[in-house]
């Protein structure tokens, strides 16, 4: 009896021994695999005085992962940055372009890098198309003057008709007065400041209005000192570019329509699918890119998301799924198209749609 009792006590000591190393085998186990997952870099913004011209300085601002290191750079350039940590997740530092400066174009792509915990996640961003509009179009405020347009855009209008109501929005800078130049339209169009910073201007098209090719420009004018800024995307959804004559669309060999879903609409980026129609079988090279909601006066830089070649059916029918991938609500995607069979091709149309 005496050893029987011995037998299950050292039985009972031995059990317990066991379970006590699975649970200490298991708990690192766990713990590994939580600092195995990749940090994860959710958008970079970018603020500039002058665009890329020499002596503008540059502001970058990436949101990600906290406690970590992070790092931006222009391959090619000069521009290496490494950001500080200033509130959870929050990395920020600048760069001041330097005269001369080479390798550092509006085309060029800004890599990034986020550090935490030995392990590194890096994502690669577009700088906005203000950016470049700003140099094709000469933009004359530089970081001396003081005087910016740091963004100018258009709601897209399906056509150029006499009743199209024209709407423009400016952000620069506050206290100055801004307008804008269509070419064909015999009247600048003037602009009213709703907020510091932010201007507003709607214009009606007439029956003797004739919009006619070129840049549409706004002027930002605070006494002697001048800004100037060209619109990026054409007035008419889906145009490549703004049309010659009232309702006149460009002329194009092929046919391309997005079917679903229609311009400025909200949509789930993780349910993202884009529709459409063409000749059968011609082939439609789809490009979007990911551009994230930024704070006020500041410019987010855009993320490739997608860049494929897809083959319509025989009906003309193509779609192109965005794929699931993780987007602040806010995000603007910008998608362009161009459809090609042999040697017919379609001028390039843009589509903005947005993170719901």
């Amino acid at each position: 009896m005496k050893n029987d009792k011995l037998l299950r006590r050292w039985f009972a000591t031995l059990l317990l021994a066991l379970l006590a190393a699975l649970v200490m085998s298991v708990q690192p186990a766990h713990a590994q695999a939580r600092v195995a997952t990749s940090p994860v870099i959710d958008g970079l913004e970018v603020n500039a005085d002058a665009a890329l011209a020499p002596g503008s300085t540059l502001e970058f601002t990436l949101r990600g992962t906290p406690n970590g290191t992070a790092q931006v750079q222009v391959p090619g350039s000069e521009v290496k940055v490494r950001l500080q940590e200033r509130s959870r997740g929050v990395y920020t530092g600048s760069y001041t372009v330097r005269r001369g400066e080479r390798g550092l174009t509006p085309a060029s792509q800004i890599r990034s890098q986020l550090t935490v915990a030995g392990r590194t996640g890096q994502a690669s961003f577009n700088f906005p198309p203000s950016f470049a509009a700003a140099q094709q179009a000469g933009t004359t405020a530089t970081a001396a003057a003081g005087t910016r347009v740091d963004r100018f855009h258009a709601h897209p209008v399906d056509r150029l008709a006499p009743g199209t109501e024209l709407k423009f929005v400016l952000d620069g800078t506050p206290g100055a007065r801004a307008s804008i130049q269509v070419p064909g339209l015999p009247l600048t169009i003037p602009m009213q400041e709703q907020t510091p910073g932010h201007y507003l201007a709607s214009y009606t098209l007439r029956l003797q209005d004739a919009v006619s090719p070129g840049p549409v420009v706004a002027t930002l004018r605070k006494g002697e000192r001048i800004a100037t800024a060209q619109l990026a995307e054409p007035m008419v959804a889906g145009a490549a570019r703004p049309p010659a004559t009232m309702g006149a669309a460009p002329a194009s060999a092929l046919s391309l329509q997005v079917t679903s879903p229609g311009p400025n609409a909200v949509i789930e980026a993780s349910q993202a699918i884009l529709q459409g129609r063409t000749a059968p079988g011609a082939r439609v090279h789809v490009k979007v890119d990911a551009v994230p909601p930024s704070a006020p006066g500041r410019l987010s830089v855009a993320m490739p998301v997608v860049e494929q070649t897809v083959q319509a059916d025989m009906n003309g029918n193509f779609s192109l799924d965005f794929g699931s991938r993780r987007f602040a609500p806010g995000t603007r995607f910008e998608v362009q198209m161009s459809a090609q069979q042999g040697a017919q091709t379609t001028a390039e149309q843009r589509l903005v749609l947005y993170q719901g």
